[in-house]
């Protein structure tokens, strides 16, 4: 089969789709928009409102990588849709909340949610789903989590969501070909986000800031200086007991200021 990005009016959820046709063999860079969804999802299972009039895609992605470095894909793809929305002009305010939220003005704009699964021939792969708020913003927030924002709020000239689709489609699966060539001419044991790193530490938020690291509970874990994110993607954290390094399934961070 040949990849293929395709538009739909509704599904239930774009990356169900795609897991259901990464399983039948469907090839890297197979894409599907929904213009809305009825069963979004973001991260620990939390519903993504998905009307109508924001940016709503999933991508098969069989990056020829061990899959045990897909982890590095939800940060490699949100430092794709940033360089598509500055492509677009849109980008001046906008950054990365660790592991994969886009972030402006401290409220959440989008986010990226990476599932692994095999196929029937037990290949692996990952579907990237990507949403980003662009003139529907939800009300909604998940329990810990930042209340919304959109790009029409941050720009007055925004382009149609098709457009913005096309553009972040072609940035992400261009992007995940170069970051796997790049991670296949390093060291077996390098981590997966070494290829992106520097550039990915300069877009996040909070770097050299007090925050909290809370657990899937929201139990306080650990509060000190965000130091950085290392090459596997465990945020690192300077505590009055030293430095402590949480995994994005494990944690999640707030600034000690809110």
């Amino acid at each position: 089969m040949d990849a293929q990005f395709t538009i739909v009016d509704v599904t239930g959820s774009t990356n169900d789709d795609l897991l259901e046709a990464g399983k039948q063999g469907a090839p890297h860079g197979t894409g599907l928009a929904a213009r809305a969804q009825t069963a979004g999802r973001g991260r620990r299972g939390h519903k993504w409102d998905s009307t109508a009039g924001n940016l709503l895609l999933s991508i098969v992605l069989r990056p020829r990588v061990d899959p045990a470095k897909y982890s590095g894909l939800a940060a490699v793809s949100g430092l794709a849709v940033l360089e598509a929305l500055e492509a677009q002009g849109l980008a001046n305010e906008i950054g990365l909340k660790w592991p994969n939220d886009l972030v402006a003005r401290g409220r959440k704009l989008g986010g990226i949610l990476v599932e692994a699964a095999r196929d029937n021939e037990g290949k692996p792969f990952a579907v990237c789903g990507i949403g980003v708020n662009v003139n529907y913003v939800p009300s909604e927030v998940p329990d810990g989590g930042l209340a919304a924002i959109g790009l029409s709020d941050l720009n007055e000239n925004v382009p149609a969501v098709d457009v913005l689709l096309k553009e972040v489609y072609y940035t992400v699966v261009n992007a995940v070909d170069a970051w796997a060539d790049l991670l296949d001419a390093m060291k077996e044991n390098t981590g997966p986000l070494a290829p992106v790193h520097s550039e990915y530490i300069s877009h996040l938020n909070w770097i050299g800031e007090h925050v909290i690291a809370r657990s899937l509970a929201g139990d306080e874990l650990a509060r000190g200086v965000f130091q950085t994110v290392d090459d596997f993607g465990r945020a690192c954290i300077e505590t009055e007991d030293g430095l402590r390094s949480f995994h994005f399934e494990e944690a999640s961070l707030r600034p000690l200021s809110e």
